[in-house]
């Protein structure tokens, strides 16, 4: 799976409006550990053993101890690592070509 730089663009347009509105974001800007199980689909646990091994990407950040990253820093990890994404926080990911097939 790719990021599409269009669908990209858009979310970030919402995001710089949704950042103008008062009240809570509508979309995740930045996901923690407990986040990654969901977008990857894997054990409680794994996302943990990735940051222990340091697999994950340095945090871009911490909220109450606890490491955060920016989605765009995990979408990009992951086409690096070909994991695959099963929940897209932003919708921005195309499905590969064969997978579509």
């Amino acid at each position: 799976m790719k990021v599409n730089q269009v669908k990209l663009k858009a979310v970030t347009r919402r995001i710089a409006a949704d950042l103008m509105t008062p009240g809570p974001l509508s979309l995740p800007v930045m996901v923690g550990l407990k986040e990654l199980v969901r977008m990857f689909g894997v054990k409680d646990n794994t996302p943990y053993q990735w940051r222990s091994k340091g697999q994950l990407p340095k945090e871009d950040g911490e909220v109450s101890n606890n490491p955060q990253w920016k989605l765009t820093t995990i979408y990009a990890w992951a086409e690096e690592t070909n994991r695959k994404i099963v929940w897209d926080p932003w919708d921005v990911l195309d499905e590969d070509a064969d997978e579509a097939a």
